[in-house]
C-alpha cells in the first residue's frame, strides 16, 4: 500500500501579498533555464503573436529570474522582437521573490525534458499555486503536474513542441489581462503544508 504526500507551500509566506495591476502583460519564469528546461517554444509563440500585431510588443513583458544559460540568453538577444521585451535577473532572496508574484500576470513552468518529467513536481510549482496567478506549463500533458493543474484549474500544460496551443493560451490570457480578468487558482489549499501535515497525521493515526 502506498500513500503519497506531495511537497507544498507555506500559506503564511503569502499572507498580505496583494496582486498589483501591471502596466504590461508580465510573464515570469523562476528558476533554472538550461538544455533540459528550454522555454524556446513559449518565446516563439510570443514572437508569432507580435508578428500578427506589432502593437503587442509594447504590452508584453517577459522576466527570467534565476540561472539562465548563456546560449538561451544569446538566442533571445539575437531576436529583434524578443530582446526589447525580455529581462534576465539573477537570484533574489525568497522574501523579495514572494513580492514578485504580486506583479506577475502569468507564471511559466518548464519541466525538464527527461524520462522522469511525468513525475516531476518542482518546489516552485507549489508556490506558483499559492500565488493565485495562472500557470503556463511546458511538459508532459499526462504527468503529475498536468493532473494538479487540472484539479486546481490553475493553468494549462502543453508539450514542448505545441507552439500553436501555447500561442492560443497566451492570447487568451493576454485578452483576460487587457480586460482586467484572468484565471484564478482553485482548490490549492490542499497543497498548503498545514493541510498536508494534517493528512500525514491522519495516515499515522490509521496505522
Amino acid at each position: 500500500n502506498v500513500e503519497l504526500i506531495t511537497n507544498g507551500f507555506d500559506a503564511d509566506d503569502f499572507a498580505g501579498i496583494k496582486p498589483i495591476r501591471t502596466d504590461k502583460f508580465t510573464i515570469q519564469h523562476i528558476g533554472v533555464v538550461d538544455e533540459l528546461r528550454d522555454p524556446r517554444s513559449v518565446m516563439l509563440a510570443i514572437r508569432e503573436l507580435i508578428a500578427q500585431d506589432a502593437t503587442r510588443m509594447a504590452e508584453f513583458n517577459i522576466e527570467f529570474v534565476g540561472s539562465v544559460n548563456t546560449e538561451f540568453q544569446n538566442w533571445v538577444k539575437a531576436d529583434t522582437a524578443l530582446t526589447p521585451i525580455t529581462a534576465f535577473k539573477s537570484y533574489v532572496p525568497h522574501q523579495e521573490l514572494l513580492s514578485l508574484y504580486a506583479r506577475t500576470d502569468l507564471q511559466l513552468l518548464v519541466l525538464a525534458k527527461t524520462a522522469l518529467a511525468p513525475g516531476n513536481l518542482p518546489g516552485k510549482f507549489f508556490e506558483y499555486l499559492a500565488s493565485g496567478k495562472p500557470i503556463l506549463a511546458i511538459g508532459p500533458v499526462d504527468g503529475d503536474a498536468a493532473s494538479i493543474l487540472s484539479d486546481t484549474q490553475a493553468g494549462k500544460i502543453f508539450e514542448h513542441d505545441d507552439i500553436s496551443g501555447i500561442k492560443q493560451f497566451l492570447l487568451g490570457q493576454f485578452e483576460y489581462w487587457k480586460n482586467d480578468g484572468g484565471m484564478k487558482n482553485k482548490g490549492n489549499f490542499k497543497y498548503s503544508r498545514e493541510y498536508l501535515t494534517s493528512q500525514l497525521i491522519q495516515l499515522l493515526e490509521s496505522l
